[in-house]
């Protein structure tokens, strides 16, 4: 335990008791400077002495979601408890003692405050209020899906993730303390929430790219230069049928093999099934017809 626990920046102790211990440690690395635990198991004491935050570099903070489980974190004298489902903000500059008091499931990301982007005193702020951040229903859903969505990624692709997921946290963060910079950081995570949103509403045949700009509250124009400006090469509306288009392809010879194919267009967002097989032809060369035709032969 101790082991598995050193071999992860920042340094912690772990102290396991008397009992029988059994504990799962899984690790993703999603950039040079954040990283995701995915931890579960028996109760478990982890304590961050000041000799180890003396000895460590550079300054990090974590964002933890309890999946199941009692727990509480202290941190300069004042505890708190992990409520199942929220998320936690722990500032690991200070001393802390994290508390799993029974069997227990827990996710933590942790990346230094230079790739979060934010100062040590916008960690301590927001640690106690990031519910009344704006972005926090969105982040905590990010979190949530975090280490399914990406543990059988490439590390290329989890990279990019990373890179969506640190722009998120910092507009978390930077809300939930109420600093001046709330509204560039909100901002600078447009992009990402944006393509987060597209992608959680890809079945949804009447979403458009006015509603997904009235959800963020901002204008058509204003949303089509931040994505323009995040790099995309791609309109917004182009990388929605884009993505439409390969969860397609991926359901005509996946779990989606025994649909026809016009219920596979639907579960797609495309309403009209003749309009979708065109689509997938001009992306692909073959029609949705073919391409389940070639699958089969494949396996």
């Amino acid at each position: 335990m101790h082991a598995a626990y050193e071999d992860q920046q920042p340094r912690r102790h772990v102290v396991v008791g008397t009992q029988p211990v059994r504990h799962r440690v899984e690790r993703l690395a999603l950039g040079p400077q954040i990283h995701l635990l995915h931890t579960g198991g028996s109760p478990l004491d982890i304590l961050r002495t000041a000799r180890q935050v003396r000895a460590d570099a550079p300054e990090h903070v974590a964002i933890g979601l309890r999946r199941h489980g009692r727990g509480l974190v202290s941190v300069a004298g004042a505890e708190a408890d992990l409520p199942v489902g929220h998320l936690n903000c722990v500032d690991m500059t200070r001393p802390y003692r994290l508390v799993h008091s029974t069997a227990h499931v827990h996710d933590v990301l942790i990346l230094s405050n230079a790739a979060a982007g934010v100062s040590v005193d916008v960690v301590r702020a927001a640690a106690p209020a990031l519910r009344r951040s704006p972005v926090y229903g969105l982040v905590r859903g990010h979190v949530a899906g975090l280490f399914a969505g990406t543990r059988l990624l490439s590390p290329e692709v989890r990279q990019l993730v990373g890179q969506a997921t640190t722009a998120l946290v910092r507009a978390l963060l930077t809300t939930a303390a109420a600093t001046g910079g709330a509204h560039e950081a909100l901002d600078a995570a447009l992009a990402s929430r944006l393509a987060l949103y597209l992608d959680a509403h890809l079945t949804d045949p009447d979403l458009t790219i006015e509603r997904a700009a009235a959800a963020h509250h901002v204008s058509v124009r204003q949303l089509y230069a931040t994505w323009a400006e995040a790099g995309h090469d791609v309109t917004p509306a182009r990388w929605l049928t884009q993505r439409r288009l390969e969860r397609a392809r991926e359901q005509l010879t996946g779990a989606g093999s025994g649909l026809s194919i016009a219920v596979v267009a639907r579960r797609c967002g495309f309403a009209d099934p003749s309009h979708f097989s065109r689509r997938f032809r001009q992306a692909f060369g073959v029609t949705p017809r073919e391409w389940r035709r070639l699958g089969s032969t494949r396996g």
